[in-house]
């Protein structure tokens, strides 16, 4: 099997199996390296990688924007503009090769990056915990 082709099939079989926080949280990790990626294409003047990075990366933000269910919490329409405002930096940072909206996209993305780890990881424990719980009293 070609390496990318190896490559993409590790990723679909990641994906399929990660439980939901886990998914969210590797939207995050991918999102925040395709900036970084293209942050590096447009200091060399890689058009191309620059693109192809930021288009990932706004379809990415297109579907965090179409998963959030700002209903659901206080903070829900707050994250929504966030999202909103992420998109037209990346899209500024595409059409104008703006470094500088590319940099505000990814210091903005960076803290819900690690926080949404956080929260992952926190109920991911708890899940395991209960987990733990079950099989002790089931003995």
């Amino acid at each position: 099997m070609a390496p990318s082709r190896a490559r993409n099939a590790y990723l679909a079989t990641a994906v399929a199996s990660a439980p939901p926080e886990r998914l969210l949280t590797m939207l995050y990790d991918a999102v925040v390296n395709n900036i970084v990626v293209a942050e590096e294409a447009l200091e060399t003047k890689d058009y191309f990688t620059l693109n192809e990075r930021l288009c990932r990366s706004e379809e990415i933000v297109l579907e965090l924007q179409n998963t959030l269910k700002p209903e659901l919490w206080s903070g829900g329409p707050a994250l929504m503009s966030i999202y909103t405002y992420i998109y037209r930096l990346l899209v500024r940072g595409n059409v104008h090769r703006d470094a500088g909206a590319l940099s505000e996209a990814r210091k903005l993305l960076e803290p819900l990056q690690d926080a949404w780890h956080t929260a992952a990881d926190k109920v991911l424990a708890e899940r395991a915990g209960d987990h733990g719980n079950d099989l002790a009293a089931s003995a």
